[in-house]
């Protein structure tokens, strides 16, 4: 009986150390789970906020990426417009209107490249690669290899800038006149005085004082009319005038032809209006009034109206080609 009991005594025992051997290991591999959880679980969050900080730092680069791509065209507008006012404060016309450009702004983007270093801390290295006229007269292209680097982030591409030419200054009369330079501009257009006719008597040209105080516009303007028959209808012209309007044109210089004292170009290009005086009598003609016929071709042309008040008329000479384009025949 005491044998018995002694056995049950001993098998309890053998159980109760069994149960907890069991115990003791199922904590063992709880701990060890949890502790490759936590550590999965830390390298998970680590990489999130290593994607989420990569991210945000490409976010932040293509941003300034784009803002310096942006800038080009500013930064080309500027150069241009710096050309364009030496040529016609000195009166001396450019070379090579595009190398002078090409590298102007070529110092320029150095220059900012520094400044976009230190703000940011992207590394930009750029080359200007050329300066050219395209299919529209109004703007011209700038092409550019930009390269720019910022840890892992980088950036290479050739990027093409339209430049509008509008709102600067048109250089051609400038320099056709220098000769006898007595022409100056108010702000809008500009006056001739007797320069216009003294560059026509030089020439030995038809009529040259029909020219005396003539006018044209100073800055480049996109004439809206379209087509350009338009200018026919009542006060057409009068509005193209007015406002100083250049036009698309075949025969006319190009804006970096212009830079460099030429009338006329194999480049598509513009043309405007040289704008007699207002007159009393209708007996007119000379050199028809496109700027390049003026200081180029020297064609002649017929008085044509555009506008009566008060018993004066404001005219326009025109060939019949240029007049038959504008709906003024």
């Amino acid at each position: 009986m005491k044998i018995f009991k002694k056995n049950i005594h001993e098998e309890k025992d053998l159980n109760v150390e069994e149960y907890g051997n069991i115990f003791t290991g199922l904590a063992v591999l709880f701990v060890f789970t949890f502790i490759i959880m936590a550590v999965i679980l830390m390298n998970f969050v680590v990489d999130s906020n290593q994607i989420n900080s990569d991210n945000l730092a490409s976010h932040e680069f293509n941003y300034v990426v784009q803002d310096y791509n942006k800038n080009i065209g500013i930064f080309g507008k500027n150069t241009i417009r710096d050309l364009a006012n030496e040529v016609i404060k000195n009166k001396i016309s450019s070379h090579n209107s595009a190398d002078e450009i090409k590298n102007n702004l070529q110092t320029i983007l150095n220059d900012k490249a520094n400044d976009y270093y230190k703000n940011t801390g992207v590394n930009f290295k750029s080359e200007v690669l050329s300066v050219y006229n395209g299919e529209d007269p109004f703007h011209l292209n700038v092409k550019t290899l930009v390269t720019a680097t910022k840890g892992k982030s980088e950036y290479n591409h050739v990027v093409e800038t339209k430049i509008s030419i509008e709102e600067l200054k048109d250089p051609l009369p400038f320099l056709m006149c220098k000769e006898h330079p007595t022409l100056f501009e108010n702000g809008t257009k500009i006056y001739y005085n007797d320069a216009i006719s003294y560059y026509l008597s030089s020439k030995n040209l038809l009529n040259p004082e029909v020219y005396e105080n003539a006018t044209s516009p100073l800055f480049i303007r996109k004439c809206p009319f379209d087509p350009y028959e338009h200018h026919g209808n009542k006060y057409g012209m009068k509005n193209c005038i007015d406002n100083g309007y250049f036009h698309e044109s075949a025969d006319g210089g190009c804006y970096l032809c212009r830079l460099e004292g030429k009338a006329t170009c194999f480049h598509y290009g513009l043309e405007t209006f040289i704008v007699p005086q207002a007159v009393s009598s209708l007996n007119q003609s000379s050199i028809s009034g496109s700027d390049h016929v003026i200081f180029y071709d020297n064609y002649p042309g017929d008085t044509i109206v555009f506008y009566e008040e008060n018993g004066f008329y404001e005219i326009l000479i025109l060939d019949s080609s240029h007049g038959a384009k504008y709906g003024m025949n």
